[in-house]
């Protein structure tokens, strides 16, 4: 497929970014490094590295203890309360005796 190609001519032009490259590149896919038809070439690795923030929720006890204090207040009131108590008394009066009215 790629036989016959020896040259390619590429122009790549970006809008943003100014790109501007012409490229000539030779591709020959028919022999590879050791001669060998059709046999990959390994690549050296490539390392990406992925930054990643996990979240570990932590739950604190927070202990609140209420105390309730009960004041009692007395309120010491005074009202009167009255009472009454009679008392008979008995007087004679004698204006004499009988043995007067003879």
């Amino acid at each position: 497929m790629f036989n016959n190609m020896t040259n390619f001519e590429s122009s790549v032009t970006g809008n943003n970014n100014i790109v501007d490259n012409d490229m000539n590149v030779d591709v020959n896919m028919n022999m590879n490094y050791n001669g060998n038809m059709n046999t990959p070439i390994n690549e050296g690795i490539q390392q990406r590295c992925v930054h990643r923030t996990i979240v570990h929720e932590v739950p604190h006890v927070c202990p609140i203890h209420t105390k309730i204090i009960n004041h009692h207040v007395y309120k010491h009131t005074y009202r009167p309360e009255y009472t009454c108590s009679e008392e008979n008394t008995v007087s004679n009066v004698q204006c004499g005796s009988c043995c007067q009215f003879k």
